[in-house]
C-alpha cells in the first residue's frame, strides 16, 4: 500500500512539472525530469514530445541560443552548456546519461543521431607552444558537427573542429579529435576507420 501510493505521488509530481515547463517553454514535454537545473539567460527553442531526463543541467548564457527539436532525448544527469556558441540538436536524437556538451564554439548534432552514455563534446580547444600566449588565452572555437543517423558509443569524446559525416558509427571508448573525411565504423584513439557503413 506505501509503495503504491508513493508511486502516485511521483506521477502525480511529474505531471505537475510537466505542466509548468510546457507553458514555460510555450511547447508539449514528453517528461521534464525532478532536479533538473535550468540557467537561462539566452534564447531557448523546445519541439515537442522531448523528454529531459532527472537531474539534467541546462545553461544558456546571454547571445547563445539552444534548440532541441521534436521527439529527442536528454537522459539523466547530462550537462549541457552553451557559452559563446549556440547548439542546436536535430529531431529523434538521443543524448544519453551522463553526457556532457560544451557548445562555446557552437554544436550541431544531426536528426536521428544517437550518443551513448557519458559522452563528452567540447567544442573549444586550447593551443600550446606560442611563446606570447598563455595556454589560458590561446583558445580556439572552430565547433562541432555531427551529421544524421550517426551513433557514438558510450565514453567517446568529439574534440573542437570536428565533423563527422552521415551515417556514421564511432566505436565506444574512442577519441575523434579531427574532422573525419566519410562515413564508416571508426574506433580507436584517435579515432581511424576501419571498415564503410
Amino acid at each position: 500500500m506505501f509503495f503504491k501510493a508513493l508511486k502516485l505521488m511521483n506521477w502525480f509530481a511529474a505531471q505537475c512539472r510537466k505542466v509548468v515547463y510546457n507553458q514555460a517553454f510555450g511547447t508539449q514535454f514528453k517528461y521534464f525530469g525532478k532536479g533538473t537545473t535550468l540557467e537561462i539567460a539566452g534564447r531557448v527553442h523546445i519541439g515537442k514530445n522531448v523528454y529531459i531526463g532527472d537531474h539534467v543541467s541546462l545553461i544558456v548564457e546571454q547571445g547563445a541560443t539552444l534548440s532541441i527539436a521534436d521527439n529527442s532525448f536528454i537522459g539523466e544527469s547530462c550537462y549541457i552548456k552553451c557559452f559563446g556558441g549556440d547548439i542546436a540538436i536535430g529531431r529523434e536524437v538521443s543524448i544519453n546519461s551522463k553526457s556532457f556538451i560544451n557548445g562555446c564554439g557552437g554544436v550541431n548534432i544531426g536528426d536521428n543521431t544517437r550518443i551513448g552514455t557519458q559522452s563528452i563534446i567540447i567544442a573549444s580547444n586550447h593551443k600550446f607552444g606560442e611563446p606570447d600566449l598563455l595556454v589560458k588565452d590561446a583558445i580556439t572555437k572552430l565547433g562541432v558537427s555531427l551529421g544524421e543517423n550517426i551513433w557514438l558509443g558510450a565514453r567517446v569524446t568529439v574534440l573542437d573542429g570536428v565533423v563527422i559525416p552521415n551515417d556514421s558509427v564511432i566505436g565506444a571508448c574512442s577519441l575523434v579529435s579531427k574532422p573525419l573525411p566519410e562515413s564508416g565504423v571508426y574506433v580507436g584513439i584517435p579515432a581511424k576507420k576501419i571498415k564503410s557503413v
